[in-house]
């Protein structure tokens, strides 16, 4: 008899955990780390670049809806797909003052960002994963790749097809020597 009580409850337990997980909207299973829902991937969100923290790292304020557990006033954004040199405060790898630089034309322009499906939300440093596009509609991310300031970084998986052209702009900056990969002349480039 004791059995069937305790099946019973198990049965009410569960029912109740699927309840309140439908009625959430899926975001207990965001908070547990799981991705937010499709539609946060399949928008894009207006902010402002309000700081350059390197050539692949900015903080932006959003115009106006947020991702999910995102701070309106103040989000750090690592850009998918790209590897900046890094610009520390006292010793800076090769190039990353001029791939600062580049991503500096940014700051204080409104941008579109787009989180991808296919990768993390957020990288193991808090920083939301994330493409941003100009007005024009070029891809910051894209366009470091693509003009020797950053190489093409493929450690942490996103869309195919994105990913297919972060590799030929690559490719097409090392041909032509851009950037830094034109410092391997000097022998001072990145290995």
């Amino acid at each position: 008899m004791g059995s069937v009580k305790s099946r019973s409850g198990k049965r009410t337990f569960l029912f109740f955990c699927l309840a309140v997980l439908v009625l959430s909207g899926g975001a207990l299973l965001f908070a547990a780390g799981k991705k937010p829902p499709r539609a946060v991937y399949e928008k894009q969100y207006e902010v402002q670049v309000i700081k350059v923290v390197d050539g692949d790292t900015v903080d932006v304020a959003f115009l106006g809806e947020t991702p999910p557990e995102c701070d309106k006033s103040c989000q750090r954004i690592r850009l998918i797909g790209v590897d900046t040199p890094e610009y520390y405060k006292k010793v800076r790898q090769p190039y990353a003052d001029e791939a600062k630089a580049y991503t500096g034309r940014c700051l204080g322009t409104n941008m579109l960002l787009q989180l991808d499906r296919d990768t993390s939300y957020k990288d193991r440093y808090g920083r939301l994963l994330a493409y941003l596009f100009a007005e024009d509609g070029s891809m910051l991310n894209y366009e470091l790749v693509r003009n020797g300031f950053g190489r093409y970084y493929s450690k942490f998986k996103f869309n195919k097809q994105n990913m297919d052209s972060f590799s030929q702009a690559e490719d097409y900056a090392r041909e032509c020597r851009l950037g830094l990969w034109g410092l391997e002349d000097t022998g001072s480039g990145q290995e």
